[in-house]
């Protein structure tokens, strides 16, 4: 029902402007081409919490044939929250793969938090068998 009282007033939400936009470029390589010269670089923030047509929008920005890919991802695979609106840790889990050459920088010094909580939370993701570490 929702989706067809959105095709009566001609309206999108949110989900069906991504989807829309993946698939315009992934039909029409001259639109594509020329998203590629508007974002010559990517830079995503909270990586972890992609969802699935994010990802894949992101992959069609972001290859460019035989070029590299300049994108940069921040995230934290030990901190994706956000399964319930349908974020895919596993996303950043296979970024190395999904962007051969990429660097990986880690960031192990965390400022914000004492020691006790650091080694409490770090006991607890330590159980998780699925994770960059």
């Amino acid at each position: 029902d929702y989706q067809s009282r959105l095709r009566q007033i001609n309206a999108c939400d949110f989900g069906d402007l991504m989807l829309h936009m993946t698939e315009i470029l992934r039909r029409q390589p001259d639109v594509l081409a020329q998203y590629h010269r508007f974002f010559r670089y990517i830079l995503v923030d909270e990586y972890q919490d992609t969802n699935t047509i994010q990802y894949l929008w992101l992959r069609l920005l972001a290859h460019r044939g035989d070029q590299p890919s300049n994108i940069c991802c921040v995230g934290d695979d030990d901190q994706s929250i956000y399964s319930w609106r349908g974020a895919e840790v596993e996303n950043i889990l296979r970024f190395e793969r999904d962007f051969p050459g990429a660097r990986v920088v880690r960031l192990e010094r965390n400022y914000r938090s004492t020691r006790q909580i650091l080694a409490a939370a770090s006991g607890l993701i330590a159980h998780n068998a699925e994770r960059l570490g």
